[in-house]
C-alpha cells in the first residue's frame, strides 16, 4: 500500500510539533504534573520552532496574496479582452447591417433598371425583341422575360429558335421553382 503525501496546513503542523515537543505526562506524582521540568535548551528549541512556523505561515500568506494579485490581474485582462470582443462584435454587426442595406438598395436599383428594360422590350416589335433575346445571355434574357406579360412572351417565343425557347423556358421554370428569379 503506497502512502500518499499531502501538504499539511501550518496550524496543524504547529499542533503536531507542540505535541511532539511537550513532555509526556505520566501519572507519576502530582508535583511533577504541576511543574513540568523543561531545560532552557528545550524552551529555546520550542521558541525557534514557533518562530520558524510563524515565518512559514507568513511566507504562505505572502504567496497567497501574490497569487490573488495575479488572479485579479488576469481577471482584469480577461474583462478588458471581453469588452474589446463585445465592441468588435458590435462593429461587425453594424457593418453587416450596412452591407445588407447596401445590397438591398442595389437590388432595388437593379430591379428598377430591369423593369425599365422590360418595358422597352415590351414596346418593341416581337421580331426585334426575339432577335435581341436570341443573342443575350440566359440570365439577362430570363430577367427580362419574367417582367413581360405572358402574351408578349408568347409572341417573342414564336419567333425564336426552338432550342433557345426550350432553354429559356427551363430557366424560367427553375426560377419559379426556387421561389424567385436566379441571380
Amino acid at each position: 500500500m503506497a502512502l500518499e503525501v499531502r501538504s499539511v496546513p501550518p496550524f496543524l503542523a504547529l499542533a503536531f510539533v507542540l505535541l511532539a515537543l511537550s513532555p509526556l505526562r505520566t501519572p507519576a506524582t502530582a508535583q511533577e504534573s504541576q511543574t513540568p521540568a523543561q531545560s532552557p535548551d528545550a524552551v529555546e528549541a520550542k521558541a525557534r520552532l514557533l518562530q520558524e512556523l510563524d515565518q512559514q505561515i507568513e511566507d504562505r500568506r505572502r504567496q497567497i496574496a501574490r497569487e490573488e494579485e495575479g488572479l485579479a490581474a488576469l481577471k482584469r485582462a480577461l474583462d478588458a479582452a471581453k469588452q474589446a470582443l463585445v465592441e468588435e462584435r458590435d462593429k461587425l454587426e453594424a457593418a453587416q447591417r450596412a452591407i445588407e442595406a447596401d445590397i438591398a438598395r442595389r437590388k432595388t436599383l437593379v430591379d428598377e433598371r430591369l423593369n425599365q428594360i422590360a418595358k422597352v422590350y415590351g414596346t418593341m416589335k416581337p421580331r426585334e425583341a426575339a432577335e435581341a433575346l436570341e443573342k443575350m445571355d440566359d440570365g439577362m434574357a430570363v430577367d427580362i422575360l419574367e417582367r413581360l406579360p405572358g402574351r408578349a412572351v408568347g409572341k417573342i417565343f414564336d419567333l425564336m429558335s426552338k432550342e433557345r425557347v426550350r432553354d429559356l423556358t427551363r430557366r424560367l421554370q427553375q426560377g419559379r421553382a426556387e421561389g424567385g428569379k436566379e441571380q
